[in-house]
């Protein structure tokens, strides 16, 4: 019985060698794992940094844009602002040439017939000034081909004067 109680102990310390020896081989495997997972970790966190710094330019490009994008935005509300009043203006201006329109169409009485008077006058001086001027180009004509005098007579106005208080 004795031997069976070393062969038990030997048995024993064998396992316990054995387990040993497998904690230390899976020890040295999960230590290059772990030098290989460390390894991997770097890299990714240098790829993170950089997709980081490339999303921070991002975003600052973003930022940029929407400033810019706001200017104009707020620049063409001023022009819109400007096309309004200046529709407004061309509407004072289109109304105000109306009423002059319909002022001078259609003049009060006393100032209708002081706007016919003013065309009889301007009637006759006209014809008198084109008829001295007919006069005198019918002169000069004549003083190049050969001198003859005539008078002529100046036309009467189609309508008289008259003088109203």
């Amino acid at each position: 019985m004795d031997i069976l109680l070393y062969i038990s102990a030997a048995i024993a310390a064998l396992s316990i060698l054995l387990i040993a020896i497998f904690v230390v081989i899976t020890l040295k495997s999960a230590k290059q794992t772990m030098g290989e997972v460390s390894e991997t970790l770097k890299r990714v966190e240098t790829k993170v940094n950089g997709v980081t710094e490339k999303a921070n330019r991002l975003v600052e490009r973003t930022n940029h844009i929407a400033e810019d994008a706001e200017q104009k935005l707020q620049s063409f509300n001023s022009l819109a602002e400007s096309a309004k009043n200046f529709e407004s203006t061309t509407n004072h201006l289109q109304s105000s040439f109306k009423e002059v329109a319909n002022q001078v169409s259609n003049p009060p009485e006393k100032q209708r017939k002081i706007v016919e008077q003013a065309g009889v006058v301007t009637e006759t001086i006209a014809r008198i000034y084109f008829n001295f001027k007919r006069v005198k180009d019918q002169q000069e004509k004549r003083k190049q081909t050969k001198p003859k005098q005539t008078q002529k007579q100046l036309p009467i106005p189609q309508k008289k004067l008259e003088y109203r208080d």
